[in-house]
């Protein structure tokens, strides 16, 4: 009996360690095969760099502001790749940088975060069988301008994959949703001018410093249609976006099956729908052809067609859902249509999570305005409260404004106007800009360009050449002083002192609807033995708005532990 368990032991010990080691070896001496292509012409130029403006060839990027770039790129897959990395390499350095030390932040211990990436690295190998040949080449491409400072981790190409595929490994590896996004398309007789608005929030934290900076990225491939997608340096797959012939897109995450293997990034998906389609149809077609790993409510709204749409695609599987409303549109983090709406993940993610209560929220505010236009969907997006203008916890994830967005973004698909807010969390103004007036401004240029390809000097390169025009547009200066905002400006401070033991019941003070405050105070009422007072903050927090069964679980156990 001692000798069988013994064996069985050294079996349990054995086997983790050795399929560690195969996992250390395979991804030490693993080489991802690089794509064919061409000649890059514009590695043979120099960028040119005056006031606001860098110029590459044909490209360029102006700076908007202090957080804004718009980048404008053009050409084949090769061409416009390394021209994106080559106008902001110091963006895709700080945006790897911002995400690494968030993985510090939120990951304890170095060696699992080694494992991690290494992980990664084998779960994603073979992601390229499910890239199209264009995506590979403008991949790899990007990768010829990046650095070499993360070579550590993989060689520029692989890692440019890896972080193009992060939203989807993170559903995979922990069946989390990293992005709780809302969004919806109004049109007839609920818009004022009776034609298509697009509004959506892109929920996305990975911290401060990674959502300092934004790129509003205007691609005009050799084929296909010319989009605008709002992204960051070095991010190619487009979360946000609106082509030439007014098709816009968001995608907003869902929970169904776990995925089983890698595919092709929803990102990367939505990006060639931008390419390649013009109508909802089109775009459920090439939806449909593409393999993906992830459960995400695509969202669609199309000037050609007028109508909007959502395509909703599983791993294994896809549907065109239409609201039963032809004038509304409303998405969260849930599927609608029959096909999914009874899946037994689904309706669990729909009874467990604030998904129902955000999209009911929206359709409230919908309710509330008889018709709407820009300005007012902007209202809508940094609306940071609950049912009936009820504070429920600022920054609480059951409202449209949770205070963590990377970005929100309105569209017009009619008119091609674009109207992004760079800080929703601080209630920036929105950014208008038109996409047709942005392309002629490139092809106005192309001459002066062309005529200064190749020369080094850095006086040739005026910012005057190059008018965007922009406006700004505030819905919401207001909550910028408002005692609410003030006060979660100090609930986030004191979050991030090391030393939060002398300030438990000022969390409650500074934010005193949302669970989270009285939810610490009672961690930190634990730490000192006091029982009584931990166990009266966390039936406090109970009585307040909690966005997800788990959290309020976990706060009963709590109670039930030290009571």
């Amino acid at each position: 009996m001692k000798r069988a368990i013994a064996y069985i032991l050294i079996i349990c010990v054995a086997v983790p360690l050795l399929a560690l080691l195969c996992l250390f070896v395979y991804t030490s001496f693993h080489v991802v095969p690089t794509p064919q292509i061409g000649k890059i012409a514009l590695t043979d130029s120099v960028v040119q760099k005056n006031d606001s403006i860098r110029t590459l060839g044909n490209n360029w990027a102006k700076k908007i502001g202090d957080d804004l770039y718009v980048c404008y790129t053009e050409g084949n897959p090769e061409a416009r790749g390394y021209a994106y990395g080559a106008l902001l390499p110091d963006l895709m350095s700080y945006q790897k940088r911002a995400l690494l030390r968030r993985m510090e932040e939120t990951v304890e211990g170095e060696w699992y975060r080694k494992f991690l990436c290494q992980f990664v690295r084998f779960y994603n190998s073979g992601i390229q069988e499910y890239l199209t040949d264009e995506q590979c080449r403008e991949l790899y491409a990007l990768s010829l301008a990046d650095s070499h400072d993360f070579d550590d981790l993989a060689d520029p190409y692989e890692l440019q994959l890896n972080l193009h595929a992060a939203h989807d490994i993170g559903h995979a590896m922990q069946d989390y949703m990293l992005v709780g996004c809302s969004s919806f398309v109004l049109n007839g007789k609920k818009t004022k001018d009776s034609t298509l608005l697009f509004g959506r929030n892109f929920d996305f934290y990975c911290g401060d410093d990674f959502a300092k900076t934004k790129v509003l990225s205007i691609c005009k491939p050799d084929s296909g249609y010319a989009f605008a997608s709002v992204t960051w340096g070095g991010m190619l797959g487009v979360l946000s976006g609106m082509n030439e012939k007014g098709l816009a897109v968001c995608i907003n995450a869902s929970k169904l099956d776990i995925p089983k293997s890698v595919a092709m990034p929803i990102s990367m998906l939505v990006r060639h729908i931008l390419i390649h389609c013009k109508s909802i149809d089109e775009a459920y077609v090439e939806a449909k052809k593409m393999k993906t790993f992830v459960a995400e409510n695509i969202v669609v709204a199309s000037a050609f067609d007028n109508d909007m749409a959502i395509i909703e695609k599983s791993p294994e599987e896809i549907e065109l859902y239409r609201s039963p409303n032809k004038d509304v549109l409303l998405c969260t983090n849930h599927f609608q249509s029959e096909k999914f709406m009874h899946n037994e993940r689904n309706l669990m993610n729909i009874n467990q999570t604030d998904t129902k209560y955000r999209i009911e929220l929206l359709a409230e505010h919908m309710e509330k305005k008889e018709k709407f236009d820009a300005e007012d969907a902007m209202a809508v997006l940094l609306n940071p409260f609950g049912k009936g203008g009820e504070n429920i916890g600022i920054g609480n994830e059951m409202v449209i404004n949770q205070l963590i967005a990377h970005h929100s973004v309105v569209f017009e698909p009619d008119s091609l106007n674009i109207y992004v807010c760079t800080q929703p969390k601080d209630f920036y103004p929105y950014v208008k800009f038109n996409l047709k007036d942005i392309l002629n401004i490139a092809v106005e240029t192309h001459g002066r360009a062309s005529d200064n390809h190749g020369r080094a000097s850095d006086n040739h390169v005026c910012a005057s050449d190059y008018k965007i025009a922009c406006q700004y547009i505030s819905v919401a200066d207001s909550m910028r002083q408002s005692e609410e905002y003030l006060g979660y400006k100090r609930f986030i401070y004191l979050k991030s002192l090391k030393d939060l033991m002398s300030y438990p019941d000022e969390l409650a003070k500074c934010n005193p609807m949302y669970f989270e405050s009285y939810n610490m105070a009672g961690d930190i009422y634990i730490m000192f033995g006091d029982k009584k007072d931990a166990c009266e903050r966390w039936k406090k927090a109970l009585e307040c708005k909690i966005p997800k069964l788990a959290q309020r679980k976990a706060i009963e156990d709590k109670i039930k532990k030290y009571r």
